[in-house]
């Protein structure tokens, strides 16, 4: 009986302790509003009045996995006073300061250098827009929905570029401090590989219409299309990570810094193309950066290259029809000496050719 009891003692025991446990987790958690108890379900959302559906979900393991993880809710959506709320009415801005503070400067973190940048670019809404471009304009989300982090190996990432980066928000003090926690940022890939970046500003770029309503030039309006077409763009279609991909070329270490190619700001306006080029390219000269980067074949705007296009189309198309040619000329050949092709195993010739009769 003994035995028993202390079996039944250690037994209740553990289930305190468990249950204890359970309980300390759950109080520190990173919800600690419960928005989940609602937003947790797959299908919770609305039909707007324009009819659109608005989806309020949230994964819970995909949003464990963000950069935001440790960030509560009501830090983004600051105009949330009580839960459960009333109709959201206000857009998050992501200038708000977070409570996270950075461990060499001592600030709380923001995007705000970051969102002014922005807000000078060609994608930002301007004073003068309609309604119509005002929506058409992409905004942070639109392309900053990257659920997750993927964990790459540490040869892969530019620590060079990387930190070039950091410093568009960070002062460059406390430098030991600042490198162990760029380091463990640089741990996981915070960015796309050229060929979704490519993908991501397709969306819009691929879209006549739409670009014909911001007026975009004839050239821009098959911007995608000539990229494509460039050796750049082969080389990102075909897999590669190295070549120069949409924002290479239209933005500097800042990435926001997008500007129309006119503007005397813009990294392809034509006094800043050599040191764009540079990048990439050791060396240039006002030759080089003359290429054309989204290159056209239409006769009338470059001759020279729709005849090489022309050209080398025959002498691709010619090579192979002739050698098509030349293996039917010899199969008829071999068949009329009666030897026979046969399918089996692979291929084969049997037979021996018939000897031509001396005269």
């Amino acid at each position: 009986m003994s035995s028993l009891r202390i079996i039944r003692t250690s037994a209740t025991f553990l289930m305190l302790v468990f249950a204890s446990l359970s309980i300390s987790f759950y109080v520190e958690a990173a919800d600690k509003d419960n928005c989940l108890m609602c937003h947790k379900y797959r299908f919770l959302g609305r039909v707007d009045e324009t009819g659109k559906t608005v989806n309020y979900n949230v994964d819970e393991v995909i949003f464990t996995n963000t950069v935001h993880k440790n960030v509560s809710c009501r830090e983004c959506h600051t105009y949330i006073k009580k839960v459960p709320h009333d109709p959201v009415t206000e857009p998050v801005n992501c200038a708000t300061q977070c409570h996270i503070t950075t461990p060499f400067s001592k600030q709380r973190f923001s995007h705000e250098k970051i969102i002014e940048t922005y807000n000078d670019s060609a994608h930002a809404v301007k004073p003068g827009d309609s309604a119509e471009l005002k929506e058409a304009k992409p905004d942070c989300k639109f392309c900053h929905l990257n659920p997750m982090y993927t964990r790459v190996a540490a040869e892969r990432i530019d620590f060079e570029a990387s930190l070039r980066r950091c410093v568009n928000c960070h002062e460059e003090k406390g430098v030991s401090q600042a490198y162990k926690h760029m380091t463990h940022r640089l741990g996981r890939k915070t960015s796309r590989p050229p060929q979704e970046i490519v993908e991501l500003c397709a969306k819009c770029h691929q879209d006549v219409e739409l670009m014909k309503k911001f007026k975009v030039s004839e050239r821009g309006l098959t911007s995608v299309e000539t990229y494509k077409q460039s050796i750049h763009g082969k080389i990102v279609t075909l897999g590669g990570e190295d070549a120069a991909d949409c924002i290479s070329c239209h933005a500097s270490n800042k990435l926001h810094d997008i500007y129309k190619k006119d503007d005397r700001r813009a990294t392809v306006e034509e006094k800043n193309l050599r040191r764009t080029c540079a990048q990439c390219h050791e060396e240039t000269n006002s030759w080089f950066v003359q290429v054309a980067v989204h290159p056209t074949t239409e006769r009338e705007e470059n001759p020279i290259v729709f005849f090489m296009n022309l050209s080398l189309r025959f002498a691709l198309y010619g090579t192979v029809f002739s050698l098509v040619g030349l293996m039917l000329l010899e199969t008829f050949g071999r068949k009329k000496d009666g030897i026979r092709f046969l399918l089996r195993n692979g291929t084969s010739w049997l037979g021996k050719a018939k000897q031509k009769e001396k005269k």
